[in-house]
């Protein structure tokens, strides 16, 4: 008899669990009369009398009860799933196939009435779906803001039938970042605790460990060492690697993020270096083993790694700033400094003949183009501005000027300029690519089709720049001049708008500013209506991110002038909506929170922005620009409160 996992309770169960549970099954019909009458309401104790009797029936002698008895278990559908999944391994090979049987062939509604939209959409027919796309369902579940599909993961660490789906449906779990209120953090232990019930499922357990920490603000270092002990013992006979070893791996990250959190420092790191005998000695478990050190700043398992694998280092650029990172944050800059000029030379391009034309061929060099192009970027995803600069001025000094690779690096390093506010060294950046597509029409055509920004795009950010760098400058004159040529490059780019209306210009100036704010702000809401009247069908997905960014576009222009403050907001609202998750769109919402005079939402939300990009320089001082405004905010409060109460 398998051991019952249905918590008896002095009270009737909690009626929440019991219409959620029925809510997910559609029962199969079965052509006996049992099946078909109506379960009758009973306590905890009792339906767990009756699911134990049930399941030992199914080995009955008697083969019309063993049909009956599967036929009211296969009706209980999930009230009775947690039993039949520990049916499975009983001792008794008639029961424990008749088990097997009936957990394959229930037929589970996965969403409840309680989920949103998102949810419903994303579980829609999973069922019927292969591995592969019920992991990518998780995935997605997972990514949903605010914790949105929490309870929904649950229920697929609870009921997914392929054991590795439910471990992979609590790890995304356990993966995703705690709230930093307690009372949040309680209320995801709550939803946890009441999807699961009381599985006994090992992705269950971890989960419920999960919860009580959460609840109480802790981490059981005991109990996830026993739960990860557990693990490396059932996969220790693996002659293979396979998705277990890399659930237990997952799991060792998972308990030394969460140590590092509770300020186990020790535990944390003694947790990480263990996980490296996880690692495999390939590129990609190398990297990713690497990446998830730099994020949580475990420098020491960087190095680590370096001794087990040096060659691997230094024939990778990636790898090699890696290492030059965490060397230079463990005080070694100049160890750090060798493994820079070592990793830019990894892909070498060739210096330019005097001509300022390539001896390689046009293969090679854009092969190694390409290289320094991705590690750059790669760079600034990391916040290492000065390496990605030396980078992408690396391919600007060694391609010719009429090449796209040259364009595209000299506007990406443009645009970390600006990020700095150096201005005007961003729009000497551009100048000369600029200058070439004005006289080589050719150049302008490749640059169009190869890159995703155009002529006017090129001017426009030059000379916005330009005028930023007059006004640094206190050159006024200048300054004004520059926005106009900016805005005759790019009339709806709300950034020249924003600037021009901010500028100490005269009537006529703020009458043209209008004007033009005016005439952009309208094209962006017709752009999204066009786009909206074709949002059904082919490439929704698409056309959802082109009305998101025009959307943005509009919050952010009108938050940042006097524009509709109000339909800023539900605008931009929207676009994150549509593309959940993005920092630039979110720090427009920051903004539209300000200008409406909410000073608390427009921190927290910036917060939220510098989250998502925690090296963004404009973010982050935005993020201590409405700190500060929302602090003398508060004071004013309270200075007025006591002034009110001596009077």
């Amino acid at each position: 008899m398998p051991t019952p996992i249905i918590p008896a309770a002095a009270s009737a169960p909690k009626p929440s669990i019991f219409r959620a549970a029925m809510l997910l099954l559609v029962l199969t019909a079965i052509p006996l009369q049992a099946a078909d009458d109506p379960v009758q309401p009973v306590g905890d104790l009792q339906l767990r009398e009756q699911v134990d009797r049930l399941i030992t029936q199914l080995g009955d002698p008697s083969y019309a009860k063993r049909i009956r008895a599967r036929g009211e278990l296969q009706r209980m559908g999930l009230l009775a799933f947690d039993a039949l999944h520990a049916a499975q391994l009983n001792d008794d090979s008639e029961i424990a196939m008749a088990a097997r049987y009936l957990v394959e062939s229930l037929q589970v509604s996965w969403s409840t009435e309680d989920d949103s939209t998102d949810v419903r959409q994303i579980l829609s027919e999973y069922g019927s779906q292969s591995e592969v796309e019920r992991k990518s369902r998780m995935d997605r579940l997972a990514a949903l803001p605010q914790r949105e599909g929490l309870a929904a993961l649950c229920r697929l660490v609870r009921f997914e039938t392929k054991l590795r789906l439910s471990r992979s449906a609590a790890l995304l779990i356990m993966q995703q970042p705690t709230a930093d209120s307690i009372e949040v953090r309680r209320r995801n232990s709550a939803v946890i605790a009441e999807a699961l019930g009381a599985n006994a499922r090992e992705a269950a357990k971890w989960l419920t460990l999960y919860a009580d920490d959460l609840a109480h603000d802790e981490y059981d270092v005991a109990g996830w060492r026993a739960f990860i002990a557990a693990e490396r013992q059932r996969v220790a006979g693996h002659t293979t690697r396979s998705s277990d070893d890399l659930a237990v791996l997952e799991l060792y990250r998972i308990s030394a993020v969460r140590a590092l959190e509770h300020g186990l420092k020790s535990e944390s790191l003694d947790l990480a270096v263990e996980s490296l005998e996880l690692v495999e000695s390939r590129k990609q478990p190398l990297r990713n083993a690497v990446e998830w050190a730099l994020d949580h700043q475990m420098w020491t398992i960087v190095l680590k790694l370096l001794h087990r694998d040096p060659s691997d280092f230094k024939n990778d650029a990636w790898l090699s700033y890696a290492v030059a990172e965490a060397l230079t944050e463990t005080g070694e800059p100049k160890q750090g400094e060798q493994w820079v000029a070592q990793a830019l030379e990894l892909a070498p391009l060739a210096p330019l003949n005097e001509d300022g034309s390539s001896p390689m061929t046009a293969d090679a060099r854009q092969q190694a183009t390409q290289r320094h192009m991705l590690v750059a970027m790669e760079l600034v995803g990391r916040g290492r501005f000065a390496w990605a600069q030396r980078e992408y001025r690396y391919v600007i000094d060694r391609s010719p000027i009429d090449t796209s690779s040259a364009a595209d690096a000299r506007w990406k390093l443009a645009m970390i300029l600006s990020e700095f506010e150096e201005h005007r060294e961003a729009a000497e950046m551009l100048k000369p690519t600029v200058d070439r597509m004005k006289i080589d029409r050719d150049f302008r055509r490749i640059v169009e089709r190869e890159l995703i920004y155009a002529f006017d795009d090129f001017e426009a950010r030059m000379h916005y720049n330009a005028a930023l760098g007059h006004l640094q400058a206190e050159q006024p004159d200048e300054a004004a001049a520059a926005l106009k040529s900016a805005i005759a490059a790019d009339p709806l780019d709300g950034d020249i708008l924003i600037a021009m209306y901010r500028f100490d210009g005269d009537e006529q100036w703020k009458r043209d500013t209008q004007r033009a704010m005016r005439t952009a702000l309208t094209e962006f809401e017709r752009m999204i209506r066009d786009e909206e009247r074709q949002a059904l069908g082919v490439n929704q997905m698409q056309r959802n991110r082109i009305i998101s960014h025009y959307c943005n576009q509009y919050a952010w222009l009108a938050a940042n002038t006097n524009g509709d403050l109000k339909r800023a907001l539900a605008y931009s609202r929207r676009s994150l909506e549509l593309t959940p998750k993005l920092a630039s769109l979110t720090d427009t919402l920051s903004h539209c929170y300000y200008a409406l005079g909410d000073y608390d939402a427009a921190v927290r939300t910036q917060r939220e922005a510098v989250a998502l990009e925690p090296h963004s320089p404009p973010i982050r001082r935005q993020l201590e620009f409405f700190i500060k405004k929302q602090q003398e905010f508060h004071a004013k409060q309270a200075a007025d409160a006591d002034k009110k109460s001596s009077s």
